[in-house]
């Protein structure tokens, strides 16, 4: 069974309050505003649709179709299809996806079969989206691998391919040790 979902600015909305919170407590989609409106993120409303348990309209109710869906966030988010292709692999994998707190460009990843109200206990990891091929900062990989580190969770990057499969890689710091130079009169010596 479909429901109706509305683009209001940048999101999706699911106005109607029982479908709301059914969605977010069976599915942990999006996020209940106070008046228990159901906010959902753009990759969850278009994985939604896919699976034909929304309908989205725009502003002036009129239906909008998978393609067009697509195409409306794909203007407005840069990177919009990397982040879907992401999110609908791991829900696919059976796990529960949320954006990063702090920031839009990472998820994170909580275990099988999480639910709102164990949000803490079940966080598992930080999942940070790379495409195949495009060049990334060395520096901000230190950062992201520190902030993962320090929040207590593991690192997993995800790269998308061009064929828009995604490969995982578990990434852990690694401290290397200081190596002392020789002198060069510790060279020069005979150890006879």
């Amino acid at each position: 069974m479909s429901f109706n979902a509305k683009v209001v600015g940048n999101q999706i909305v699911i106005y109607d309050t029982k479908i709301a919170n059914d969605l977010y407590s069976t599915g942990w989609y999006g996020e209940l505003s106070d008046d228990g409106h159901l906010i959902l993120e753009p990759y969850e409303a278009v994985l939604l649709m896919e699976r034909k348990r929304i309908i989205v309209v725009n502003e002036l109710d009129k239906e909008l179709s998978l393609p067009e869906l697509i195409s409306y966030f794909s203007k407005v988010f840069p990177g919009f299809l990397v982040y879907y292709l992401l999110f609908k692999d791991l829900r696919g994998r059976g796990y529960v996806v949320k954006k990063y707190e702090k920031t839009h460009n990472f998820f994170t990843l909580y275990e099988r079969g999480a639910s709102p109200n164990k949000e803490k206990e079940t966080k598992y990891a930080l999942i940070v989206p790379f495409v195949e091929g495009v060049m990334f900062n060395i520096d901000q990989i230190e950062k992201i691998v520190s902030r993962a580190d320090n929040m207590g969770l593991s690192l997993i990057f995800a790269v998308i391919d061009s064929l828009g499969d995604v490969n995982y890689y578990s990434v852990k710091s690694l401290e290397f040790p200081i190596i002392k130079k020789e002198k060069e009169d510790d060279k020069n010596e005979s150890p006879v």
